[in-house]
């Protein structure tokens, strides 16, 4: 047995208060049946008439499956089928006040399908057709009637299994909209780890080889390269950590970098004996997001100049004006075939280009050595 959600009238209230609500339907129905019980039966039937505790007794007979259909609610409709047919069939609620165990079997036959597995309401409801529509026929003897009550029991049952499998898809929408976010996130991670670890470590092997070339020639230019790994070294750890934090609910979060981190990145570059130079037009301020995929590109793309291009010279040109931001980093060094292919980090850089509605260019210059460009839009 699953447990249901209310209904869009009752979904503010709590489960206790759902079943404070079933009691009052079921002390309304107690009154409702005893009063049905309490009629005398018209003519010609018998002129038999039930002593005042049996009506009373059939009334709250009745209310009892109302009041635990949220609780047990196959046992309810069980109990529910027994009384509303034992009750009409024997007389002791004259056929013209049978609304009363009809409109009990039916709200108890809503929740079967809300709440009891499909196959089981399906048996369920079939034989509460059947003997419901055989007690029903010995009491009320009107074929029209006999099917308009049944038609009233099977149509509560299916709006209720409606109801139930609405449920169901909401529930798989939901699932799948929180599985497709944490495959963003994860693959958001994904590019953020291996920009923070190609763009460090390219760094810090050019100066590790420089440093063991050097070493015996030039000691104080040996010092200077081991302090650029160090400094490296401790900002990649820096920014790990705040990578990895984003996986852990307790992390504190920490500023994303953008437009304004990119001075840092340029002397990060600048220390691996690339002359870099940093242009940015327009206005200086972009949404978060915006900051941080130009960040990430720009270091993506200075990594790859540094591990591929055999560069001296790179330029770092940003235009931002009216919800567009054009990036375009340029180099003088040589065509980079492994750019040309889809490594991750070129991968990476397509998919923040996508996001803001850009189409990553990579390829040779007109001018002479690499270039990488893109245009992202957004809301300004």
């Amino acid at each position: 047995m699953t447990t249901a959600e209310p209904s869009v009238l009752l979904r503010g209230l709590s489960r206790g208060q759902l079943l404070a609500f079933d009691a009052l339907l079921a002390a309304a129905a107690a009154v409702l049946g005893w009063l049905a019980a309490s009629a005398a039966p018209l003519p010609p039937r018998p002129v038999w008439h039930e002593p005042g505790w049996l009506s009373v007794t059939t009334g709250v007979l009745l209310a009892v499956p109302l009041a635990v259909r949220r609780l047990w609610p196959a046992p309810a409709a069980w109990a529910g089928l027994l009384m509303a047919s034992a009750s009409l069939a024997s007389g002791v609620i004259p056929d013209f006040a049978g609304a009363v165990p009809t409109t009990v079997l039916a709200l108890v036959l809503y929740t079967v399908g809300t709440d009891v597995e499909v196959r089981r309401s399906v048996r369920l409801v079939l034989v509460c057709l059947a003997v419901a529509g055989v007690a029903f026929a010995w009491a009320v003897r009107q074929p029209f009637e006999v099917f308009l009550i049944l038609w009233v029991l099977g149509a509560c049952w299916t709006v209720g299994l409606t109801v139930r499998e609405r449920r169901a898809y909401a529930a798989r929408s939901a699932a799948q909209a929180t599985e497709l976010a944490l495959g963003q996130e994860r693959l958001r991670i994904a590019r953020d780890l291996h920009d923070i670890v190609a763009h460090n470590m390219s760094v810090i092997a050019v100066r590790a080889t420089v440093a063991d070339h050097i070493a015996d020639d030039q000691p104080q230019e040996m010092r200077e390269s081991l302090r650029v790994i160090a400094a490296t070294s401790r900002d990649a750890l820096v920014e790990l950590r705040r990578a990895l934090g984003a996986l852990r609910a307790e992390a504190v979060v920490a500023p994303t970098p953008g437009l304004a981190d990119l001075g840092g990145l340029v002397e990060s570059a600048r220390s691996a004996k690339l002359a870099v130079e940093l242009e940015v037009r327009g206005a200086p301020e972009v949404p978060e997001g915006v900051g941080v995929a130009v960040f990430r590109m720009v270091q993506e793309a200075l990594t790859n100049v540094i591990k591929h291009a055999q560069a001296t010279t790179c330029r770092v040109d940003i235009d931002n004006r009216q919800g567009e931001l054009r990036l375009e980093v340029t180099d003088d060094g040589s065509a980079r075939p492994k750019e040309q292919g889809y490594g991750q980090g070129l991968i990476g850089m397509r998919e923040r280009a996508a996001l803001f509605g850009g189409d990553l260019v990579a390829g040779p210059s007109p001018a002479g050595g690499w270039a990488v460009a893109t245009t992202l839009r957004y809301a300004p």
